[in-house]
C-alpha cells in the first residue's frame, strides 16, 4: 500500500512538473521576443517617426493597457514608444501575451487594446458567451505564407494543391514537382493567429486532416524550426506570417513558396496579386473604450501611425 501511494505521488509530481515546464516554455518564448522590443529600453529595435508624434500621453492620463500577437510586438511597441511617457510602468501597460491569451485578457477586462489577426471561431463564440462584442479596426496588411525546407526543389504551389495536401489528397512531393518523399504537413496550435488565418484560407467546408503533433508547434517559431529540418523533417510543409519569418525569426534553412506563381513581396501584398493577404487589427471591446483608447486608435490610423506600420516592415492601409 505504501509502495502504491509513493508511485501515485511520483506520477502526480511528474504530471505537475510537465505542466509547469510547458507553461514556462510558453512564457520564455514570449519573453524572448518581448526582450527585443521593450519600449524605452530596446529603442534601436523599434521604428521611429520622422517628427514628434501629434498624440502624447502623460502619466496623469488613463493609459490604455495594450497587448497582442508575437508577430505584432514590434508594431505596437513602436506605437507605445511614440506616444506613451518614457517613465510609464512599461510592464503594466505594455504586455506580450501572444494571440490566444491576448484575446482572453481582452474579454476578461485585463487588456484594453490588442493587436492581432482576426479572432477564431472559438474566440468569437467565447465572446458571445461572455456577452461582449469585438470592435475590429484594420491597421495594416500582411501576407500568410507557406514554408518548406530550403533544399526542397518545389518553388510554387497553387491554392488547390495546398488544400489537397492538407486534406490528404496529395501525400507525395513528387505529385507537385518535388522528390519521391512523403509530405509532412504541420499545423499550429488552435486559436493561434496563424492557425486561425490558415483555417479561414482553407474554407468552411474543408475536411482538414488531423494535425501532426509536435511539442515545438505550441510556439510561433516552432513550425519554422520543424520545417527547417528539425529531427530530419526536410519533407515538411508549414505556414506562418511573412513578417515574422523575414524579420523576427530569420532562418536560412527554410524558404517561402510562391502561391499560384506569385511571390509574397511587399509590392504584391500592396497590389493584392499575392492571393493570401489580409488585415491585422487593433481590437477592443464594444462599449468599453476609454477616451484615450479612442484617441490612440485614431492616431494609429492617421498618417503618423501608418508611417510606423510601414517603417516596422508591414504594409500600411494607405
Amino acid at each position: 500500500m505504501k509502495k502504491l501511494f509513493l508511485t501515485l505521488c511520483l506520477a502526480t509530481s511528474i504530471l505537475m512538473l510537465a505542466s509547469c515546464v510547458s507553461h514556462v516554455l510558453k512564457v520564455e518564448q514570449q519573453e524572448m521576443y518581448s526582450l527585443y522590443y521593450v519600449p524605452f529600453r530596446q529603442s534601436e529595435s523599434l521604428a521611429h517617426l520622422d517628427s514628434e508624434a501629434t498624440l502624447k500621453f502623460t502619466n496623469d492620463d488613463n493609459l490604455p493597457v495594450i497587448d497582442g500577437a508575437t508577430a505584432l510586438f514590434p508594431v505596437y511597441c513602436s506605437f507605445a514608444e511614440a506616444v506613451y511617457p518614457s517613465d510609464c510602468n512599461v510592464e503594466y501597460f505594455i504586455r506580450f501575451s501572444g494571440t490566444n491569451w491576448a484575446y482572453e485578457k481582452l474579454m476578461s477586462g485585463e487588456d484594453e487594446i490588442i493587436f492581432v489577426a482576426e479572432p477564431s471561431k472559438e474566440q468569437k463564440e467565447m465572446a458571445k458567451e461572455r456577452g461582449v462584442e469585438f470592435n475590429m479596426y484594420p491597421i495594416g496588411c500582411e501576407a500568410f505564407v507557406f514554408i518548406v525546407n530550403a533544399r526542397n526543389p518545389v518553388e510554387s504551389l497553387t491554392l488547390q494543391q495546398i488544400k489537397d495536401i492538407y486534406s490528404g489528397k496529395i501525400t507525395s512531393w513528387r505529385k507537385v514537382g518535388g522528390k519521391w518523399k512523403k509530405i509532412r504537413p504541420f499545423q499550429r496550435a488552435r486559436n493561434s493567429g496563424s492557425q486561425t488565418a490558415f483555417v479561414k484560407m482553407m474554407g468552411k467546408d474543408f475536411d482538414l486532416i488531423p494535425p501532426e503533433t509536435h511539442k515545438k508547434l505550441t510556439f510561433m517559431d516552432g513550425i519554422i524550426d520543424v520545417v527547417s529540418d528539425y529531427e530530419n523533417h526536410d519533407n515538411a510543409i508549414g505556414y506562418t506570417f511573412r513578417y515574422f519569418l523575414r524579420n523576427m525569426n530569420k532562418n536560412p534553412d527554410v524558404k517561402m513558396l510562391k502561391i499560384n506563381g506569385v511571390e509574397p513581396s511587399v509590392e504584391n501584398i500592396k497590389n493584392k496579386t499575392y492571393p493570401l493577404t489580409g488585415n491585422f487589427y487593433a481590437v477592443t471591446i464594444k462599449g468599453k473604450e476609454s477616451e484615450n483608447t479612442k484617441k490612440l486608435i485614431k492616431w494609429i490610423l492617421s498618417d503618423q501611425g501608418q508611417e510606423l506600420v510601414n517603417k516596422v516592415g508591414y504594409v500600411p492601409l494607405k
